[in-house]
């Protein structure tokens, strides 16, 4: 009984296609004339109407090595400073590539183009607000490759040596606006450095002059033993103050949640266990035992660590400083062309084949279907209406 109704079913399904293929095949003067009219018109406006548009392009790659503060203190040579390389901005740095793309589709960047090849007038636009929107939507294109660490600037113009112009402004205009970027960092790093710099050279004078105070008053001079024991101490106390150094400026440019970040902090929270564990040696009772009061001792040393904790920290600073200014007047270009931007000679869009096939392909189903949904539906409604009437 089922396999009854199966085919009873499936002969329906067959009777109603046949029903619309008839309907289909009764109209077709009908759908192949609409197809062709629409056909006619979309090759009329893709030949004569419709502008071609041409695409220029060039691919370019940073030829710097960094923007902020991690460029000066790789450019340093300071250690321990490992991953900053990411945050520096290599040319081929995910970071550096995306600040360029930001630069050139910045309202600075594009107001200025738009001015440059009065594109308002161009293309009959009111506001400055739209031709922005526009350029960033329709004519500007960005393609970054961050394996290669290449970044392809394209525009789309009706006119190839305008879209090569275009694009040659773009690539100024990225060189032009980056320097300014990186002059104005540079000199909020020169500032930074500059004072903590002088700060470290007045405490360095300040403890110098303690010392000699202390030496013209005591005139002492620790034994070997003392100075020997005593430069485990010194050393771990200057390092920590180096490391607290670098992870002040770390901090500066990094979240407090960067990997870099948590190292520094790990390596001075190890730092300072060490130096606890030595204070807390026999050494610091045997040292009080030595010659000469052990007060004057203790606090000689003492006065002679600050002194060579302040040289460290004024060491670390000097070459931080000496690159900052560098860094601030550098005004070269960064940017290196691999592929100028050519003149095209072949269109781009629209794809007139493709354009006029897909449009009768879209005119022949919307006017099938409307046929059918108007034979199968609406004019039996209709009928049986007026005949209810």
């Amino acid at each position: 009984m089922s396999d009854r109704i199966d085919t009873t079913e499936i002969k329906k399904e067959e009777n109603k296609l046949l029903d619309y293929l008839n309907i289909i095949i009764s109209y077709k003067k009908l759908i192949l004339s609409g197809t062709l009219i629409v056909g006619l018109i979309i090759t009329v406006l893709m030949f004569f109407v419709i502008k071609p548009i041409f695409f220029s392009s060039a691919l370019i790659k940073s030829s710097d090595k960094s923007l902020g503060l991690g460029s000066i203190l790789g450019s340093a040579g300071l250690p321990d400073l490992g991953g900053l390389e990411e945050l520096s901005g290599g040319g081929g740095s995910t970071k550096e590539l995306a600040l360029y793309q930001d630069i050139l589709e910045s309202r600075k960047c594009l107001e200025e183009t738009i001015i440059k090849f009065n594109f308002l007038e161009l293309y009959d636009i009111k506001y400055m607000q739209d031709a922005v929107k526009f350029f960033r939507e329709d004519i500007l294109s960005i393609v970054i490759n961050k394996k290669a660490g290449t970044i392809n600037i394209g525009v789309f113009d009706v006119s190839p040596v305008r879209a090569k112009e275009i694009v040659n402004f773009l690539i100024n205009q990225l060189n032009r606006i980056y320097v300014e970027v990186r002059v104005r960092n540079a000199r909020i790093n020169r500032e930074f450095i500059e004072q903590r710099y002088m700060t470290a050279k007045e405490d360095l004078g300040k403890f110098e002059d303690s010392l000699k105070t202390y030496q013209d008053k005591y005139g002492i001079a620790p034994d070997v033993q003392v100075q020997v024991a005593a430069r485990t101490e010194i050393e771990l106390e200057a390092e920590i103050r180096g490391e607290e150094l670098k992870l002040e400026i770390l901090k500066k440019i990094l979240s407090p949640d960067q990997a870099e970040v948590k190292t520094s902090e790990d390596k001075i929270r190890a730092l300072k266990d060490q130096l606890n564990e030595v204070q807390n040696s026999s050494f610091t009772e045997n040292k009080l035992n030595l010659k000469g009061s052990a007060e004057i001792v203790l606090n000689y040393l003492r006065a002679r660590r600050d002194v060579e904790i302040q040289n460290k920290i004024l060491t670390t600073l000097i070459p931080l400083y000496e690159q900052s200014k560098i860094e601030e007047m550098r005004e070269t270009p960064t940017v290196l062309v691999i592929d100028e931007p050519n003149i095209p000679e072949k269109k781009s869009k629209p794809r007139r084949i493709i354009s006029i096939l897909t449009s009768m392909v879209v005119t022949f189903i919307f006017l099938s279907s409307a046929i059918l949904v108007y034979e199968s539906f609406y004019k039996p409604i209709s009928k049986k209406l007026r005949e209810n009437a």
